[in-house]
Formats: C-alpha cells, sequence, structure tokens
C-alpha cells in the first residue's frame, strides 16, 4: 500500500516565552520551572472550550529553527559520548521536528493558556493541544 509522504498542517497559535534562541532553552530535563503563554489564533479560541476544567495538557508544537537533516546527535551535547540517532534522543534536530510536552495550566484566558513545564522558544508554532483526561468526560 503507497503511503502519502508529504502532509499539511495548520498552526493554532504561537508559543509566546522569555525564551528568545534555542540557546536560551534549558538543560535537557531542567524546565519543569519554564513558563509560556499559548496564543491560541481567534479561528481556534473555541476549541479552549472546557479548558478552565483542565490541570494538564499536552502540546504538540512545530520546532521551525531545527536542523532537518540531522540524523545523528551526540547525547546531550556531550562529545565525549557516542553519536546516537535523533530517534532515540529528545534532540529538536530530527527529519520532522515535533515536539510535545506534557504542562501544567496556571491561567486560562479568552485566546491564551499559561503553562508551566515548556522550553520553547518564543514565537514557536503550536500545532495541537491534547487534553490527559475529558473535560467533564464530555468528549
Amino acid at each position: 500500500m503507497l503511503i502519502d509522504t508529504q502532509f499539511s498542517l495548520n498552526a493554532i497559535g504561537v508559543i509566546r516565552s522569555s525564551l528568545k534562541t534555542i540557546q536560551d532553552s534549558p538543560p535537557d530535563g531542567n524546565h519543569k520551572l519554564q513558563e509560556a503563554t499559548l496564543e491560541i489564533f481567534p479561528s481556534y479560541c473555541l476549541a479552549l472550550s472546557g479548558m478552565h476544567e483542565l490541570n494538564q495538557i499536552v502540546v504538540c508544537y512545530w520546532l521551525h529553527q531545527a536542523d532537518r537533516e540531522v540524523l545523528r546527535v551526540y547525547p546531550h551535547g556531550d562529545r565525549n559520548k557516542e553519536m546516537i540517532g535523533v530517534f532515540c534522543n529528545r534532540s529538536p534536530l530530527r527529519p520532522n521536528p515535533i515536539a510535545i510536552s506534557h504542562v501544567e495550566i496556571l491561567e486560562v484566558g479568552v485566546n491564551n493558556v499559561l503553562v508551566r513545564g515548556l522550553d520553547a522558544i518564543d514565537g514557536t508554532p503550536i500545532i495541537d493541544i491534547k487534553s490527559l483526561s475529558s473535560c467533564n468526560d464530555k468528549i
């Protein structure tokens, strides 16, 4: 069976963060206290209905500044270790730079969600938000 090799994604918003460059990102695992705002585009704001009832969500985002040609990296940037494939690592460098983060919701607005635990840089496109549980089991 032939599978399509190209897909189209629409950004639903952007991440607003104090991290301005890739170099500003905290070392692996040290982003638990990092706060960011998910700024949702007007045409998707209705999808936030019920979000105030949740404590945690999963944010899917596109690492728009990632090098998509890299297939192997040094684990945690440590050149004393043997290189491994990007599928075995949390590296932002990958063929399809899709990232996911499990975050805590701090506040929900009309077109934004303040979260903790997201290490994305400012302006990163959001491609989806998923709940860990349904909003009042309405889904």
